[in-house]
């Protein structure tokens, strides 16, 4: 309990718990509502980064932290991608690839933690294709006609990779074999940070246009 209570930790589950708020004012469907929905939705997203940001800034890395980061996000876009289908019409083909991905990872890391006590570590591509299915999610949210294309077949693109990866991952690590480091690259956190700022200015002038001309 003392680790779970850890700063870092705390922040991880903040996605959890915004998952209910989000679905109550997706339930609302009033265009203040959409706008709160927004807001949450880059809470969300600041707190996928921030988590690990502390945990290595406070020297706080550990293997509770490390599995509960990405069961953090699996829950809160399992949980979206429900309340999705019900207010936003969101495809169900869509919704099988989403938690069908994430089921195959959550067993795959059962399996390692119940025959070698290993927890499945995160990765790039884990990380970019939760980015690009936050991003599909967001669009359904505020009914973005070009965003829910584009993600959509991004998401499919990145769900086969990042399937491709963590299956890598998982046989090195049933062969004894040391996992592949998480290696964030100054060049990779440069372009998420255009890519972000891209987007980010896409949807406001979206927002404005649609909700608040």
């Amino acid at each position: 309990m003392k680790e779970l209570l850890q700063l870092p930790n705390l922040v991880s589950l903040l996605r959890v718990f915004l998952t209910p708020i989000i679905g109550y004012y997706l339930w609302l469907g009033d265009d203040r509502a959409t706008l709160v929905c927004v807001v949450l939705l880059i809470i969300a997203g600041i707190t996928d980064g921030l988590d690990g940001y502390l945990a290595r800034r406070m020297n706080k890395i550990t293997p509770l932290g490390t599995a509960l980061d990405p069961v953090a996000d699996k829950i809160f876009a399992g949980v979206l991608v429900v309340l999705l289908i019900m207010f936003r019409d969101l495809p169900f083909w869509l919704v099988a690839i989403i938690i069908g991905r994430d089921l195959l990872i959550l067993l795959a890391g059962m399996i390692l933690l119940k025959k070698r006590r290993i927890t499945l570590p995160s990765n790039l591509t884990g990380k970019y294709t939760f980015a690009v299915i936050a991003c599909l999610l967001g669009s359904y949210v505020i009914r973005f006609d070009f965003g829910m294309t584009l993600f959509t077949w991004l998401t499919v693109l990145f769900t086969v990779l990042s399937l491709i990866n963590y299956s890598r991952v998982f046989r090195l690590v049933r062969k004894n074999l040391p996992a592949p480091t998480f290696a964030d690259k100054p060049i990779y956190r440069v372009g998420r940070i255009f890519i972000t700022v891209g987007l980010s200015v896409v949807t406001l002038i979206y927002l404005y246009l649609e909700y608040l001309k």
